[in-house]
């Protein structure tokens, strides 16, 4: 129990600095949507696809940059192998072309394509989205029973999009704190991969037994 609170100390402290990094332009933002990059810290991925997952990124990212240019605004964020598309193409023959353009990269198990049609995102909708991405986030990571820092969190356009390894009651209980946030979110979209109990309290094993911690 003491080590679940020292945990989640840590975590706060360390969100904390994150933020802070935020404020002064420190971290980097994905233009045209907000997006974190999940913590190392309490997340439920394997090193290995969190390894994979940014190679994906990196990839897909560059792949879209190449072909289209300036043609289209996508954001790129990948959470366990699945990958979420978000922002805007001027058509639907783009906005399809991405996600075939995207398919073949190896080691990709699905794409979730929320690209929007129509022209890129004003400044003031991504300050926006920018100023919602932190109150979720905060809120998230301060509430109890829900793996604030095994959650990725893309906000584009007033949506938001939840990506984790959660149980069901904790993919129910992140929504709800999510869509409270603020009375400026238009919808939460939720694309956990869902777990159960036992396959939780071994996560939760595991991380504990690496970090060396004692009861």
């Amino acid at each position: 129990m003491k080590t679940n609170t020292s945990t989640k100390n840590i975590a706060r402290l360390f969100f904390a600095c994150i933020l802070i990094l935020n404020l002064t332009g420190c971290l980097a933002l994905v233009v045209g949507g907000v997006a974190e990059t999940a913590l190392v810290l309490g997340d439920r991925r394997p090193v290995s696809i969190v390894t994979l997952d940014r190679g994906i990124q990196l990839e897909a990212d560059a792949l879209i940059s190449k072909q289209f240019q300036d043609n289209v605004n996508v954001n790129v964020n990948v959470f366990n192998q699945k990958v979420l598309l978000t922002g805007e193409a001027t058509t639907q023959e783009l906005k399809e072309q991405i996600q075939k353009t995207l398919s073949p990269i190896k080691n990709i198990k699905s794409i979730v394509n929320e690209v929007q049609i129509g022209i890129p995102s004003s400044t003031s909708s991504r300050l926006s989205d920018s100023s919602l991405f932190t109150l979720v986030k905060t809120k998230l990571i301060t509430t109890t029973d829900v793996p604030g820092n095994s959650i990725k969190i893309t906000v584009e356009a007033g949506s938001v999009y939840l990506m984790g390894i959660t149980t069901e009651l904790e993919a129910k209980a992140a929504a709800t704190v999510a869509s409270k946030s603020s009375s400026n979110i238009n919808q939460v979209v939720k694309l956990f991969d869902i777990i159960t109990e036992e396959e939780k309290n071994k996560l939760v094993n595991v991380s504990t037994a690496t970090d060396g911690s004692k009861p």
